[in-house]
């Protein structure tokens, strides 16, 4: 009994673990592969299918750019300069980025285990780090999505208060503790 247990605990596992997300507000669609000259590009990348049922929201500011969605990424091309994204699951998360115009940039949204659901972090893709090969393998396997602008107003309109007041608290000096920096040398 205990061995027909486990098969299915591991068979269960492996569903989950292979799944990939899906939002009305994003849809598949084909690669950004260079920024714009006069522009940044970051890409959101979420390797991981745990926690698939659970999108994690990712803010510029007060804009909203779109959901991270496992084994997905999406691109956001964006006025060089300081920028502080913010990520929003079960907690909150800040990333304050120097972007340089014509360069990428690769953020990782990394699954965490939360108390009802699933937690996040971000991790910045710097040079000589771990996951500085890995993105252009990420490229290849991960479905590449798009943000569905018009649901994505909809949705900033909604929720510009509460956005706001997380803000407020990643700048205090409690909330500067959830923020991550990445420097502009950490462009491609």
């Amino acid at each position: 009994m205990k061995k027909i247990f486990c098969i299915c605990m591991a068979l269960v596992s492996l569903l989950f673990v292979g799944c990939a997300g899906s939002s009305k507000y994003m849809q598949a669609s084909t690669p950004i592969q260079q920024p714009p000259p006069e522009k940044a590009l970051v890409y959101f990348m979420r390797p991981s299918g745990i926690g698939f049922a659970i999108n994690f929201q990712i803010w510029d500011g007060e804009k909203f750019i779109g959901l991270s969605q496992a084994k997905s990424y999406f691109a956001y091309a964006c006025d060089p300069g300081k920028h502080l994204f913010i990520g929003i699951a079960e907690n909150k998360r800040g990333i304050e980025c120097d972007l340089e115009a014509g360069k990428s940039y690769y953020v990782l949204t990394q699954v965490k285990m939360g108390g009802w659901r699933a937690r996040m972090a971000f991790i910045p893709v710097t040079r000589g780090s771990t996951y500085w090969n890995e993105v252009e393998r990420y490229k290849n396997e991960l479905n590449f999505i798009a943000a569905q602008e018009e649901m994505l107003l909809q949705w900033e309109a909604k929720e510009k208060g509460k956005i706001r007041e997380i803000i407020a608290f990643l700048n205090t000096p409690e909330g500067r503790q959830y923020v991550v920096e990445f420097a502009k040398a950490n462009g491609r």
